[in-house]
């Protein structure tokens, strides 16, 4: 018992001569710190990148002329390569760590998929799973067989 005790006083006093290390607290606090005001900004050009790509995408075929603009302004405001601006589309980009030539390249052709078909392209033919909903009758446990 004598000895489990010195080991534990050895322990103890190694334990209590521990001093911290200065770089690891810097690696904690640079870590774990929050930045409120950065987080806030980032939250801020998160919503604008939002909110232009939805307008691109909800009034890409509109033809009333107040969605047209929303359009438009989204359009133009993501095509346009200028950095002058805080919240020019690139320094967004930039800024959250995105690519902004590729998300440029998924929009254009999004839009040249999905907007710029021809107006009289229609489908020629449903899917298979409608056809055979409709050429085929459910059958049901429930149903009694008619009879013949």
């Amino acid at each position: 018992m004598s000895n489990n005790a010195a080991s534990i006083g050895r322990d103890r006093r190694s334990y209590l001569s521990y001093e911290p290390d200065a770089d690891s607290q810097y690696q904690y606090l640079h870590v774990f710190r929050q930045k409120p005001h950065t987080i806030a900004e980032e939250k801020l050009m998160f919503a604008v990148l939002t909110d232009a790509i939805e307008c691109f995408q909800r009034y890409a075929s509109a033809t009333d002329a107040k969605s047209r603009a929303l359009y438009n302004d989204a359009a133009a405001w993501i095509s346009n390569p200028d950095t002058a601006s805080p919240f020019s589309f690139e320094n967004i980009c930039e800024t959250l760590r995105l690519n902004p030539s590729y998300l440029r390249l998924g929009l254009m052709q999004w839009h040249s998929k999905r907007v710029d078909k021809k107006p009289g392209s229609k489908r020629l033919r449903e899917p298979l799973r409608y056809q055979y909903r409709v050429r085929h009758r459910r059958v049901s446990l429930y149903e009694r067989p008619e009879p013949n």
